[in-house]
């Protein structure tokens, strides 16, 4: 039975299945590379993954809009009830969105990139985003890098954006690690933050495998109040212990 908590109006499994190893996501060093060249342009690869989540009892998955996460996305709810939430490229968010609206995910995030470029000089072209994801059906939300600043500006009175629901996605993890700003300042503020308005989905909860997994959840959960966590595996043996922990988790 699969284990799912409310994030604005839609429901997710608490775990999903990353994609930043099979990018090959620069934190991870030459692992990295390796991992590139064995998934990125291989979307049944990369969907085995995302079916064995589903197995797991965990059907979800957060994508990067690249052509091939999306079809490794397609495969997977060929079997499988996978829910998906997707952040759009980085350069032109128009890019492949209508082949992510075509998965019918449950929640779509703005790119860090243009959430931390535009949030205090553009609101304009971010409420365009935000828009055109309702408009398909999605949950809309918004991730970022510098988590200190983007809640900072979210939770002052003043924001034009303040007051609207959308979820948002960043890095958290215990050891400060590329999270954005100070630690106990980021935990600080994601304990002020309005859950119902703004849910909050964790990435790089493992500090790129320099945490342990157990340790780390505990942290993004408990502590951070990350209702859920994006974390990438390469390896089955992974995706079973981060569900039983995640398990364990949602019993206490």
């Amino acid at each position: 039975m699969s284990i799912e908590v409310e994030y604005g109006p839609k429901k997710l499994p608490p775990l999903l299945c990353g994609s930043s190893p099979f990018m090959g996501a620069g934190q991870f060093g030459g692992s990295g590379a390796a991992w590139y060249h064995k998934f990125f342009n291989h979307p049944e690869r990369m969907a085995e993954f995302f079916s064995y989540f589903c197995e797991l009892g965990f059907p979800g998955a957060h994508i990067i809009a690249y052509p091939s996460i999306i079809e490794a996305a397609r495969l997977t709810k060929e079997s499988y009830p996978l829910k998906v939430t997707a952040s759009l490229l980085p350069d032109d968010w128009m890019e492949n969105f209508e082949d992510v609206a075509a998965l019918k995910p449950e929640v779509v995030y703005v790119h860090g990139s243009m959430t931390d470029e535009f949030l205090n000089r553009r609101v304009d072209r971010l409420r365009e985003c935000l828009q055109a994801i309702r408009d398909i059906g999605a949950f809309p939300g918004m991730a970022t890098h510098e988590t200190y600043q983007t809640l900072q500006a979210l939770q002052s009175e003043n924001h034009q954006l303040g007051k609207e629901s959308f979820g948002l996605l960043l890095p958290i993890n215990h050891l400060g690690w590329a999270i954005g700003g100070p630690l106990t300042e980021v935990v600080d503020l994601l304990g002020k933050t309005d859950s119902s308005r703004h849910p909050v989905a964790g990435m790089k909860i493992l500090a790129a495998g320099r945490l342990k997994p157990e340790e780390a959840l505990r942290f993004a959960f408990q502590v951070a109040k990350v209702k859920v966590a994006a974390v990438g595996v390469v390896a089955k043996e992974q995706a079973e212990e981060l569900s039983a922990i995640c398990q364990t988790l949602s019993s206490e």
